[in-house]
């Protein structure tokens, strides 16, 4: 009799221990730190700084849910949100970025000129037409939409690919928008706080 109770607690107990243990615990705050890494590593890559390197070339590079396990028995795992690497070698990532890249140096000419700064959403916009003809208007107009649509897309594939929640795009924008200002050369314009253009010293 006891041993049949035994056979009968013992089923669902370790069909618990099964279930709970696939479960993946995430503490879920905003990994503010990893996103401004992967903000500076995107950006120099594009950009073509002095010590950019290229995401693709990161083997190792591990998921949100890849990085740091402290404790696993059964497949039980914690994963710090504080202790991650962003993926960003995805090929939709990587196609986003080659494609970025592929236009910096024409942007780069129409904010030398003035004609384009960063705003406080990650995004290009419009500051002066002064001084342009019609055919550099339209090109600025072109570049402007090709580039927003890709940066809008790769801060919704970097969320994706990391398990980030999609209610949370806005503070990787303001993230990416505060490294694009860190980065701007002498001249650059940018919005301040308050959205209005301020100019690079």
């Amino acid at each position: 009799m006891k041993t049949q109770m035994v056979k009968y607690l013992a089923l669902p107990l370790l069909a618990f221990v099964v279930i709970s243990c696939a479960v993946i615990t995430v503490n879920v705050y905003f990994p503010t730190e990893a996103v401004e890494e992967a903000a500076e590593k995107i950006i120099d890559e594009i950009q073509g700084g002095n010590d950019a390197k290229s995401t693709a070339g990161n083997s190792d590079q591990q998921s949100f849910f890849q990085k740091s396990v402290p404790f696993n028995f059964f497949g039980c795992s914690t994963v710090y949100a504080d202790e991650i690497d962003l993926n960003l070698t995805t090929p939709a990532i990587r196609k986003l970025i080659d494609s970025m890249k592929s236009r910096n140096t024409a942007i780069m000419q129409f904010k030398d000129q003035g004609s384009i700064g960063e705003t406080n959403d990650g995004m290009l916009a419009i500051r002066s037409m002064d001084g342009l003809a019609g055919e550099e208007i339209r090109t600025v107009n072109r570049l402007l939409k090709a580039e927003n649509n890709d940066r809008e897309t790769l801060y919704k594939e970097l969320a994706t690919a990391n398990k980030i929640d999609l209610a949370d795009i806005g503070k990787v924008k303001s993230i990416f928008a505060k490294t694009l200002k860190s980065k701007a050369k002498p001249g650059h314009w940018y919005h301040d706080e308050k959205g209005n253009w301020t100019q690079k010293k």
